[in-house]
């Protein structure tokens, strides 16, 4: 039993390391210095860019 609830422990932490690795990654994204990598960019800032 002990076993089962070490197990779901380490399945846990390693899911919540994934998350929080990819949040760092969708941060350090919008954050860029040009913007060229915002993913949620407005259609009309993507306009005067060209």
């Amino acid at each position: 039993m002990f076993k089962n609830i070490r197990r779901a422990v380490g399945i846990v932490t390693v899911l919540v390391v994934i998350i929080g690795a990819l949040k760092s990654v969708f941060a350090w994204l919008a954050n860029s210095e040009h913007g060229t990598h915002e993913l949620f960019a407005d259609e009309e800032e993507s306009e005067r860019q060209f």
